[in-house]
């Protein structure tokens, strides 16, 4: 099996013999790449409906993984019990807010699990504030892209984040210490949507906009400022 970019670099994340739980599954493509390729000893893939979990489990026998793929029915980590002794818990393709609140609801679930692999649609930012508020350390971030679109995946791990600055903590810390091959376009794209937002701001006809146009100016040129260093850093590299 070929998985997508962003899967592939989710699986790249997990580390030989795991036990995994892939929340909100979808097709299960990640859990079968994972037996197929001796990645994992055992996945617990679960999704909350049953159209989605009828979908993964048609997947899984098309591959013959039934007996290493435990398919499950239920809300978020709930799905999980201490018998299987879980050590890596992926979530995936949903918004940073609704990844929080699984992790909110499910943090009993996580005390023996060592890392959670995470790859949220939206309001990354959030979920980067909220691990590093609620006891979780930014251990690895990754970028991956599929046609236009940028993925960030993030690793976490309990612990401390180190990161104090809020600018740098909700862009991807790891990312702008680790420099990532795609982190100059992935930069050149936000700041094109963020310019967009701008110029839509200075176009409405309001009285309250005004707070709004002064934050998103000062992301803008953080940003700017961000990848300036970013792309000055890459040209002398590529001149060393």
């Amino acid at each position: 099996m070929k998985l997508t970019p962003r899967l592939q670099a989710m699986a790249d994340l997990i580390p030989l013999g795991s036990i995994v739980a892939d929340i909100g599954t979808d097709h299960a493509c990640l859990p079968v790449y994972l037996i197929l390729n001796k990645i994992s000893r055992r996945v617990v893939a679960s999704e909350l409906n049953h159209a989605p979990l009828q979908q993964a489990k048609e997947t899984v026998a098309a591959f013959d993984c039934l007996q290493k793929i435990d398919l499950r029915l239920g809300n978020g980590l709930h799905v999980i019990t201490a018998v299987d002794k879980i050590d890596t818990v992926v979530i995936a393709g949903m918004g940073g807010q609704s990844i929080a609140t699984i992790l909110r609801d499910g943090r009993h679930k996580l005390k023996d699990v060592r890392q959670l692999i995470l790859q949220p649609m939206s309001e990354e930012s959030y979920l980067r504030l909220f691990l590093a508020q609620n006891g979780f350390a930014l251990a690895e971030e990754v970028l991956a892209r599929e046609g236009r679109r940028f993925y960030e995946i993030i690793l976490a791990k309990a612990g401390q984040e180190q990161e104090k600055d809020l600018f740098r903590l909700s862009l991807g810390p790891r990312l702008l210490e680790q420099k990532p091959p795609l982190l100059p376009a992935f930069l050149e794209d936000k700041i094109r949507k963020l310019k967009v937002v701008y110029h839509s701001l200075q176009r409405a006809e309001k009285d309250d906009v005004s707070r709004k146009l002064q934050d998103v100016a000062r992301e803008l040129y953080c940003l700017e400022e961000v990848l300036t260093g970013v792309t000055a850093g890459t040209d002398a590299d590529s001149l060393s």
